[in-house]
């Protein structure tokens, strides 16, 4: 069976109540969510990549966390130019010295 997507983008959507650990959810996900949606549909970078949310990915204290996978590779995205960043140097041209400080290495 071939890969269906090229690269596949999860943005963990989690969130806990008041008094709970820290969560991607509480820490503005959402709207890096439907930034990463709005401009990668703006820019044409549909099929082959996919973009979607997550339950909780188990990083939240380092987030608001995303994975992409098939490389398994962590990022933090916390900005609008964050997204920019990862739409332009990861999805379009794999650049990794313009986004690597945006990775997560733990």
């Amino acid at each position: 069976m071939s890969q269906v997507y090229e690269k596949h983008f999860f943005v963990c959507e989690n969130q806990r109540g008041p008094g709970e650990r820290v969560s991607c959810g509480n820490q503005g996900s959402q709207e890096i969510l439907k930034l990463l949606k709005q401009k990668a549909s703006k820019a044409g970078l549909n099929y082959p990549f996919r973009i979607q949310r997550a339950g909780c990915l188990e990083r939240c204290e380092l987030g608001p966390a995303q994975v992409c996978y098939p490389e398994g590779k962590w990022f933090r995205l916390q900005t609008e130019e964050d997204v920019n960043i990862i739409l332009e140097h990861y999805f379009k041209n794999d650049n990794p010295s313009a986004y690597e400080h945006l990775l997560i290495k733990e």
